[in-house]
């Protein structure tokens, strides 16, 4: 069975890339825009990995991280960012997240996570 990836993003150029890439790879890809529908999707599936952007409308990447490993710790959740230093970011770090990858990203980093 294929490794399963769930992207959240606000920025729909993103998600259409790593969906694009990482299918083509053989991986299962959903994506969602909508990180409060992405916290919901997260808890409802098992993923070997959830990558979530920090800077998000209705909820950001550090709630997306602490509301999904209060309920499912074992997830593995990888954020992306274009500020690495935000406050964001570390709580998000902090609450459990795997790792922090700068955009633009290079997808041989995401390869990583996934092994």
């Amino acid at each position: 069975m294929a490794k399963s990836i769930l992207a959240i993003d606000d920025e729909e150029m993103i998600l259409d890339a790593i969906k694009i890439i990482f299918e083509d790879m053989g991986y299962s890809v959903d994506t969602t825009s909508d990180p409060v529908k992405g916290t919901e999707d997260a808890l409802a599936k098992d993923y070997d990995l959830v990558l979530t952007d920090i800077r998000m409308p209705a909820r950001n990447g550090a709630e997306v991280v602490e509301a999904v490993l209060q309920k499912k710790p074992g997830t593995r959740i990888l954020v992306i960012t274009a500020y690495p230093n935000d406050p964001l970011a570390e709580r998000a770090i902090k609450a459990g997240a795997v790792g922090l990858l700068r955009k633009p990203f290079e997808i041989a980093k995401i390869l990583e996570f996934l092994k």
